[in-house]
């Protein structure tokens, strides 16, 4: 070990003056808290996000092709590009629109989504979300998936019947006649999420087109990709066979906005919270130069035995280094063990209503540990400078002129 980091160790644990030694406890401490409160508040944004995008990936294709102008009736044709791409593991028509249901005195705005029921497992997988009923049953005429939360607003369960109406009804001589079916239950499922869980009813395909007077027409196709992570790149690649008036967007494309707020909002916390760090740097400065003061007559005897500016000042260096890197690294173990036990039993419950998850995931990158552990050094080398700088240019003539 350099003896200059010797010094730097003796001098920072000397317990001669109590002011020093709680000074530098104070400097520690503020940095173990600055560190662990950052890396705790980024793996609550990284894990928030991660969490919506897991719930995202469940509930939504990972790319959809809508049709701009006209009927979407020709979607067949476009079965041999996707083959063409070995990243598209499978792909369905679909329809999509909006209704009314009913039960008794009970209304609710609902979303029909209309599948071909043995293709949606492999895709969408609904089947796996089903908490009562039989998946199958949805084969059968007029037989219909509702999430949880539909159920409880129509007051029905498996078995039970309840009527749905189109919006696009039949303009007659004596008005415009909305158009009304009668369905019956097959299944409830649970997303996690009250947004879908409040509003979702699925049916055959066929039953979909039949009831908003489509015929063949589809609202759009949806992929399923390997890895919906490089949904954009399969986007890529589906543009060059498709152009208009086919209008391809992946799961990133129609929750950008949501994304980009979020990691804004990240960014804002890690430069808010790194104020604490910042805090703490300033009592390592004002320690070291109390420390400076205090040692001059020390200082001087090293410069007269040989010792240069420049070994003076890496021993201050040195002192404000030793206080950045303990306190870093015991903020980065107490921030990391938080965020392990958090994750892992669920502390953290959150309302799904609001929310979309039940639970806040912490999850932490190798990349955010990674800059916080060398902002908190960098701010801690940063703040020991000057202070160094000052007790390196102590002239020993003056201080040991009366000793």
């Amino acid at each position: 070990m350099p003896l200059y980091i010797k010094i730097a160790i003796k001098y920072l644990f000397s317990l001669k003056s109590k002011a020093l030694s709680f000074m530098t406890v104070i400097s520690f401490i503020g940095i173990t808290v600055g560190v662990s409160a950052l890396l705790i508040t980024l793996a609550v944004m990284s894990g928030f996000q991660w969490g919506l995008k897991e719930k995202l990936l469940e509930t939504s294709p990972h790319i959809i092709i809508f049709k701009i102008t006209g009927k979407f009736t020709e979607y067949k044709d476009l079965y041999p590009y996707f083959k063409e791409i070995k990243d598209i593991v499978d792909f369905q028509p679909f329809v999509y629109s909006q209704a009314l249901a009913s039960k008794g005195g009970n209304v609710k705005s609902i979303t029909i989504r209309g599948v071909d029921p043995d293709k949606d497992k492999k895709i969408m997988m609904v089947n796996t979300k089903l908490i009562a009923g039989n998946y199958d049953d949805l084969k059968k005429p007029d037989h219909v998936l509702i999430g949880k939360d539909v159920a409880i607003a129509l007051d029905i369960w498996v078995g039970d019947n309840f009527k749905i109406m189109s919006p696009f009804g039949r303009k007659t001589p004596l008005g415009f006649i909305p158009k009304i079916k009668k369905v019956y239950v097959a299944g409830i499922v649970d997303f996690g999420m009250y947004e879908y869980d409040s509003t979702y009813v699925q049916m055959s395909l066929k039953e979909a087109q039949k009831f908003f007077d489509m015929k063949d027409a589809v609202t759009g196709i949806q992929i399923k990709v390997k890895d919906p992570f490089k949904a954009d790149i399969v986007k890529k690649e589906l543009e060059k066979y498709l152009s208009y008036p086919y209008l391809v967007r992946s799961w990133m494309d129609l929750n950008k906005s949501l994304f980009q707020a979020l990691q804004l909002e990240k960014l804002a916390m890690f430069l808010v919270i790194a104020l604490i760090v910042l805090v703490a740097s300033f009592n390592i400065s004002s320690l070291l130069i109390t420390k400076a003061r205090e040692k001059r007559k020390d200082i001087a005897i090293l410069k007269t035995i040989g010792a240069d500016s420049r070994f003076i000042l890496k021993v201050f260096l040195w002192q404000g280094l030793l206080i950045g890197i303990t306190g870093t690294v015991v903020g980065t173990i107490i921030g990391l063990s938080v965020i392990y036990v958090a994750d892992t039993y669920h502390l953290v419950k959150l309302n799904p209503e609001v929310y979309m998850i039940s639970y806040l995931p912490l999850k932490i990158s190798f990349i955010d540990i990674s800059a916080v552990f060398i902002s908190s050094l960098l701010i801690c080398f940063v703040s020991s400078i000057l202070p160094a700088y000052f007790a390196s240019k102590e002239l020993p003539a003056e201080v040991l002129r009366y000793e």
